[in-house]
């Protein structure tokens, strides 16, 4: 009798324990910042390998380059924008075609596109704000 009150004892406290010691639920992924071609704004080229877009006036985004594709570029040089795909939504560098036209046009591969949070945007110096 002490064995199955014990037993059960144990079992009880097997059932009890997992669900107070669950692990936490996963935040949701944050999903990836998308924007329509149309969305786009003003940009300003900060170095060779890096651009910023103003997106829908609030938002500013980062669009990093493999290589120097932006080398001897100025932010009146023309660029050339084509979504790739049937939809103009952009939501990861595969997703659009950029350009540089002018006398020596070039395509750049884009590596990165990030949303810069409102306090990254706010610090960039006032000659790379888009």
């Amino acid at each position: 009798m002490i064995f199955r009150a014990a037993a059960l004892s144990a079992v009880l406290m097997a059932v009890a324990a997992p669900a107070s010691a669950q692990p936490a639920p996963k935040a949701e992924t944050p999903r990836a910042p998308c924007f329509r071609l149309s969305d786009l704004g003003g940009h300003k080229i900060a170095a060779p390998d890096t651009l910023y877009y103003s997106v829908r006036r609030k938002e500013v985004y980062k669009f990093t380059f493999s290589g120097s594709c932006l080398a001897g570029v100025t932010n009146s040089d023309p660029l050339i924008l084509e979504p790739l795909g049937a939809s103009s939504q952009i939501c990861k560098p595969l997703d659009l075609n950029l350009g540089v036209g002018g006398p020596v046009s070039r395509r750049c591969i884009i590596k990165s596109i990030e949303r810069l949070t409102p306090e990254q945007a706010a610090a960039l110096p006032k000659k790379l704000k888009p």
